[in-house]
């Protein structure tokens, strides 16, 4: 058991700066939401936490894997897929936090662009 808590109590140490960041982004977009904010703020509410759920999620990996192959008794190989499954998984939020972080920006600076001129190019 011991062995489980370092493994967890390393991937929090190697995690905790994104895990910092992510909060810090989270609780700002929660503000900015809360002050008026528009379809920019919800999507950036909503990049910020699939951010931080896919830091949360990096945390056990390793931990999973150490359990897979020794306590389940799992070969290399399939405790190994199990993990490609888990980090496909994590991956899939991460990229679904990244577009919704991407879009929210596209957002508030398509709409903070100047008005053009008629005739003038």
């Amino acid at each position: 058991m011991e062995m489980y808590t370092q493994v967890v109590v390393g991937g929090l140490v190697s995690s905790a700066p994104a895990l910092v960041g992510w909060i810090v982004a989270v609780v700002l977009a929660a503000i900015m939401l809360r002050r008026q904010g528009g379809r920019a703020e919800r999507f950036l509410l909503a990049g910020a936490s699939l951010m931080l759920l896919a830091s949360i999620f990096a945390i056990p990996t390793s931990a999973l894997g150490i359990w897979l192959t020794v306590d389940r008794g799992m070969a290399n190989v399939e405790a190994a897929s199990m993990l490609s499954i888990f980090g496909l998984i994590r991956g899939c939020i991460g990229l679904a936090g990244i577009i919704c972080l991407v879009y929210a920006f596209w957002v508030k600076f398509h709409q903070a662009k100047p008005a053009r001129i008629e005739g003038v190019h």
